[in-house]
């Protein structure tokens, strides 16, 4: 149990931490842009959105091959796991391209999608043209990320966001106010430092890597058709799977928009607080896969299946555990809130409501991506999260807003059922082991003998 827990925390600790450092480096970066004007905050809005949706795509690619990594890293077998490191790599630059494609030709298509004021427009389109560059050195550091936490090295990523976030503070901070020796750009100079940010980071990743020897490789030799059409059928899924979840935060959006300023200015304000949750927990969920998938790799499926369990009582506990904390540290703030006071109320019936979902809100995190994606039941997992968000949560969710006329607390917990009803058949899946696949059994991907099922899953012992 000890050397377990020693293995978890070397990986949720530093994925954690990362999280919190790049979280740290937007806000630092949000407060100088706010220096510049509300202009200039807003054109940075909309080319986060262009970098929003890039990451979307990429995490979901990688999350599907990150499903290979940890499998064939519990076997050890280094050239399938470079094979698989590969298609990451180009798969994931072919996103990054198509992406460019649109932003840095067609960048006032991209902007009229999200604002209509012509100073936008017309001082945006140089800022999202700069910035559709880093897509590029989001697609390497997202594929080697995904490469380096699934063999155990999680420290290296958050290393390369210690030095990626101080370089880009210094020379935003410097381009801004025109000092250190650097010119005064002004937004130019924020999208200057987010693009030398955003190589410098992979770049640290791939030396690291380099050095130590890690498997990897930007070669697409030997690499069947097999191999290719496995891979993706697990990282299509995965990717849908981030889509359908990204719709329908953008309808939750819209929802509580529609709602009024009061219900809109309580709801980000309560967004703030729930993304420390969930930068607690998604350290604990990024380890969990990784053991699952060693575990399945190394063919120790009642071991995965007994982890499996745990994992999600430990995540439920934690995040209650997190959203305890986050709960105090609202009411140390909440003398410092600058708005009105019927507005602190519903904020507050709001903030109780996130205490009592976080708990679901963690396991599911856990049942979905750390063990049901990590096993190899990527479509199981896509099928379940799409249906139970489109099904129950955003239909409820309208309803309540404008049909019941019901205040955010209620909405946001009519959001929050299907969680509820997730959690449910996400534990009967994963009781009954038909969620553990080995997907590095197959005669043109491994060595190891053929097999079309895995011996044992989906029975009793």
């Amino acid at each position: 149990m000890i050397n377990l827990l020693k293995n978890i925390l070397k990986i949720a600790i530093p994925v954690s931490l990362e999280n919190i450092i790049a979280n740290t480096g937007t806000f630092i970066l949000t407060i100088l842009l706010s220096q510049l004007g509300e202009v200039e905050v807003a054109i940075n809005g909309v080319a986060n959105q262009g970098s929003f949706l890039v990451i979307l795509f990429l995490f979901g690619l990688n999350t599907g091959g990150a499903i290979f990594l940890a499998q064939y890293w519990g076997k050890k077998d280094t050239e399938n796991i470079k094979k698989i490191m590969s298609l990451m790599i180009y798969f994931s630059l072919l996103i990054s391209l198509a992406f460019f494609v649109l932003t840095f030709f067609f960048p006032k298509v991209f902007i009229k999608m999200f604002s209509n004021d012509t100073r936008v427009i017309d001082r945006g389109i140089l800022y999202l043209r700069l910035i559709s560059i880093s897509y590029f050195g989001l697609a390497l550091e997202i594929s080697f990320r995904t490469l380096l936490r699934s063999i155990e090295r999680a420290t290296i990523p958050m290393m390369s966001y210690v030095y990626g976030t101080i370089i880009q503070i210094f020379l935003a901070y410097g381009f801004v106010k025109g000092l250190f020796g650097l010119p005064k750009l002004g937004l130019v100079g924020i999208a200057i430092s987010l693009i030398v940010s955003r190589f410098v980071i992979p770049l640290y990743q791939i030396l690291r890597a380099s050095t130590l020897k890690l498997p990897y490789t930007f070669s697409l030799s030997g690499i069947s058709r097999n191999m290719l059409s496995k891979f993706l059928e697990f990282a299509t899924p995965t990717t849908l799977n981030e889509i359908a979840w990204s719709l329908g935060m953008t309808v939750y959006g819209i929802i509580f928009g529609r709602m009024g300023t009061q219900a809109y200015a309580a709801r980000n304000i309560l967004s703030s607080f729930e993304n420390y949750v969930w930068t607690f927990t998604f350290g604990i969920v990024i380890a969990a896969s990784v053991i699952i998938g060693k575990y399945i790799g190394q063919m120790e499926y009642e071991k995965a299946q007994q982890f499996a369990k745990k994992i999600l009582m430990w995540s439920f506990v934690i995040g209650l555990l997190s959203a305890v904390i986050v709960m105090v540290v609202y009411y140390i703030l909440y003398p410092t809130f600058k708005i009105e006071e019927n507005t602190k109320k519903i904020l507050t019936y709001a903030m109780w409501v996130m205490l009592i979902g976080a708990p679901v809100k963690a396991f599911n995190g856990a049942a979905i991506v750390g063990v049901l994606r990590a096993g190899g039941d990527a479509k199981f997992a896509f099928l379940l999260e799409t249906f139970t968000l489109w099904c129950l949560g955003v239909p409820l969710a309208f309803i309540g807003a404008f049909i019941w006329k019901q205040p955010l607390p209620v909405v946001y917990a009519l959001t929050l059922s299907d969680e509820v009803v997730k959690s449910v058949i996400a534990y009967i899946r994963i009781k009954s082991k038909k969620w553990i696949k080995n997907v590095t059994i197959s005669p043109e991907i491994s060595s190891a003998p053929a097999a079309s099922a895995v011996p044992g899953i989906g029975e009793e012992h």
